[in-house]
């Protein structure tokens, strides 16, 4: 009931009919976000979506503690000069977290952002506030819905295909965690990768027994080319962030067929 009030007032505020938005959280996110922040700031945007979501407990938001990390994960991939880079970011909730990475990468122009979501609602979100924040940055941005049982082998030829994407500089994971071990090993096996590159992963410490295997095959001295960072959070709750830097490549991982279930409550403050 407090949800379905705050988000009446927040549609009246918006001058919009309570109906109108299907009483979704990221709807009403992405509708202030277009209508408050200005058009092409990226930090301004961010900081609009951060703030509405912590006044209202609507828990789609990141964190700017987080959002700051993530931002210095990704541009610790990134190759060195000014040129284009490419980032894949699974499991984009509302954008926050794309605005992060899309901030990594200002000032290089001819970038792209690969967003997956497999909420609709979230991924729909997501479009407006990235393409409202990005706008004149020079960013490609290609948002693309995945669920959580769809072949992730297929996904990357698609890109491949459709996009001509087959090398990463760096990777964002905040989708099923149990996803997390087997899509990273695809991406590894097929040298998506770029050497030098970036793995950010959120919730390690909230969600260490589910993220069990995943945090012992990415630990630095593993042997499967990893150097890892872990990074103690207080905001918006105490937690753990880490980043993968790919330092030697591998031709010897194991190719899965099983993803793994999925069915885990992917909310921010989850």
């Amino acid at each position: 009931m407090a949800f379905l009030a705050i988000t009446s007032l927040l549609l009246c505020l918006m001058g919009q009919p309570f109906g109108s938005l299907a009483m979704d959280a990221s709807t009403v996110l992405a509708s202030h976000v277009v209508r408050t922040a200005p058009e092409g700031d990226v930090a301004a945007n961010l900081k609009v979506f951060v703030g509405l979501s912590e006044a209202h407990n609507l828990g789609m938001h990141l964190g700017l503690e987080k959002g700051a990390l993530l931002e210095a994960s990704v541009r610790r991939g990134l190759p060195p000069g000014n040129g284009p880079a490419v980032v894949l970011e699974a499991g984009c909730h509302a954008g926050d977290s794309t605005l992060s990475v899309a901030a990594a990468l200002a000032g290089r122009p001819g970038s792209t952002i690969v967003s997956t979501e497999s909420n609709r609602e979230w991924l729909d979100a997501a479009k407006k506030v990235v393409g409202h924040a990005t706008k004149r940055m020079g960013l490609t941005f290609v948002p693309l819905e995945l669920q959580e049982d769809d072949n992730f082998d297929v996904f990357l030829d698609r890109l491949q295909e459709n996009h001509g994407l087959s090398l990463f500089d760096a990777v964002v994971l905040d989708h099923d965690e149990s996803l997390f071990l087997p899509h990273l090993k695809r991406i590894l096996a097929r040298g998506l990768l770029r050497h030098g590159g970036t793995v950010f992963v959120d919730n390690i410490k909230r969600k260490a027994s589910q993220l069990t295997e995943y945090i012992e095959f990415t630990r630095t001295g593993s042997g499967n080319g990893l150097e890892t960072e872990v990074t103690e959070v207080s905001e918006p709750y105490p937690d753990a962030v880490a980043t993968s830097t790919l330092v030697q490549l591998s031709t010897e991982l194991e190719i899965l067929d099983d993803y793994g279930g999925g069915g885990s409550n992917r909310g921010r403050d989850s």
